[in-house]
């Protein structure tokens, strides 16, 4: 996979967090924040982030920019290692880059109901 470019990340932000009213200063900053941690890379370990980093990235997972994996490795004496990773949700990146919104509006159950027993 190509390397997440600054202006690809910058066009996502840009179209889930300027909506809400976030200034382009701010969005480049945290795109460079985030850049930070990637680099060249497609993933982040989790132990890597302090607390308020973690909310942050927890923050881009719930608006489909970042996604967590979780491995299990067996070690010695049968012990099990977990190892949490962030990556790019690149499908819903590209998703948002072409105006699709995966998130389905809400639709008032009562009116599907009322549908039904039409």
């Amino acid at each position: 996979m190509p390397v997440m470019t600054r202006e690809v990340l910058i066009s996502a932000l840009d179209k889930v967090y300027g909506k809400r009213g976030m200034g382009k200063k701010d969005i480049e900053e945290l795109c460079d924040f985030i850049l930070s941690f990637f680099g060249y890379e497609d993933y982040v370990l989790d132990n890597v982030l302090t607390s308020p980093e973690r909310d942050v990235f927890y923050n881009l997972e719930e608006y489909g920019i970042l996604t967590t994996y979780r491995e299990e490795v067996n070690i010695i004496k049968g012990k099990t290692w977990r190892i949490n990773q962030w990556t790019y949700n690149r499908e819903n990146i590209n998703r948002i880059l072409k105006g699709e919104d995966e998130r389905k509006k809400e639709e008032n159950i009562y009116d599907e109901i009322f549908r039904e027993l039409e």
